[in-house]
């Protein structure tokens, strides 16, 4: 009969497993909010900048 068979207690490491497998999800949820809250950022960026381009166009443009 195969010894793995025979075991009835899961392996000891399995605890570091999920262990590693946590600390892999946390860190993914944790570059995912960030890179999440970055991008709003910078649409939030983009848009100041299209108000400025506009409003300096028709500044500028407006006088000729």
């Amino acid at each position: 009969m195969p010894l793995i068979l025979l075991q009835t207690a899961p392996p000891a490491n399995l605890a570091y497993l999920f262990a590693a497998f946590a600390v892999c999800w946390i860190v993914f949820f944790a570059y995912a909010f960030f890179l999440t809250r970055r991008r709003r950022e910078l649409e939030q960026e983009w848009a100041e900048l299209e108000v400025e381009g506009v409003a300096g166009e028709g500044a500028e443009g407006g006088g000729g």
